[in-house]
Parts: structure tokens; sequence; C-alpha cells
């Protein structure tokens, strides 16, 4: 009897449509590397490498793949992912389609997102999110999130946030 095929199915577009099986296995894998980081954002980068260049996951599937693998959703991050309908990578652009704005409170802060978010993973030492779009936070007004950069100087790790209103940087750990 043949093995089935790990592959995930080809659209006509070149887009690889992930199943939930497919997405759980690529967690799997950062979870058996030797190279898993303490930190999620490190984890993160390592699931979206995983991903491939062009592909495609439904928002059902998504939540099917983190539930069976352990990932807890709770609070802000359950709302958030709740909405998602799709996940699309081009490259290193990611797009989250919403099946209707977001909107949470995080650490007391109000967080926005729009039916539709975009931004751009920059993968290297110090990972970051540049472009994004449709992602705004609420202090006395709604202030558009530009771009997010991890750094690390000397053991801490802090990450810097441009905005429409300016840049900001907070210590993390």
């Amino acid at each position: 009897m043949a093995t089935p095929d790990a592959t995930p199915p080809v659209e006509r577009d070149g887009v690889t449509k992930l199943s939930a099986d497919d997405v759980k296995r690529i967690i799997a894998d950062v979870r058996n590397t030797q190279l898993v980081a303490n930190d999620p954002v490190s984890v993160a980068m390592q699931v979206f490498s995983g991903l491939g260049d062009n592909a495609t996951v439904s928002g059902a599937d998504l939540r099917a793949a983190l539930s069976t693998s352990g990932v807890p959703l709770a609070g802000p991050l359950a709302t958030v992912a709740d909405a998602v309908q799709c996940v699309t990578k081009v490259g290193g652009l990611v797009t989250l389609t919403n099946s209707q704005e977001v909107q949470v409170e995080i650490n007391g802060t109000k967080v926005r997102l729009k039916k539709e978010v975009s931004f751009e993973v920059a993968q290297g030492e110090e990972p970051a999110l540049s472009n994004i779009n449709g992602v705004a936070v609420h202090k006395f007004l709604w202030i558009d999130i530009h771009s997010v950069q991890l750094n690390e100087d000397k053991g801490k790790k802090t990450v810097v946030v441009a905005t429409s209103a300016g840049t900001k940087e907070f210590a993390v750990g």
C-alpha cells in the first residue's frame, strides 16, 4: 500500500494551501529542533519560516493546528484568532483577512485590527515587522503602528515600535 503524500496541494496560482495537519507538522518540527529559542518571537519566526514562500491557511485550520499542538489561545489572542478567516504568506509579506474589525485590550491599551491586516517580516539577527497596515493602538486617539523590531543588547531585550505618533521602546521580560 502506498503512503499518502504529505506534500500540501499547490493551487493553480502557485499558492500552497496548508491544512491543519500541515501547520501542526510545522509547529512540531520547530519544537523538535535544537535551535528553538525561549522567547515567543523567535519561535514565531521559526514557524513563519516553515510555512514556505507562497502559502495560505484558513483561520479554522490555523486555530485547529494551534489547539491540537497545545499552543494556548486565551484572552486577547483568542479574540484575534477567532476573527481570522485566512492567512496568506507571499515571500515576506503576510496578509490576515479577518471576518470583521477586531478590538482587544492588551495591558490597558486598546488595539484595533482592521478587516485586512498586512505586514512584511524581516528575518535576521533582530526580527522585525515592517510596513504594517491595519493595526492601531488607542492613546487619546487611534495611532497607526508602522513597524515593530525586537532588539537585544548585552542580554537585555527590547521592542521598538514605530507609530504615526513617533517611536517608543519597551523592555521585554
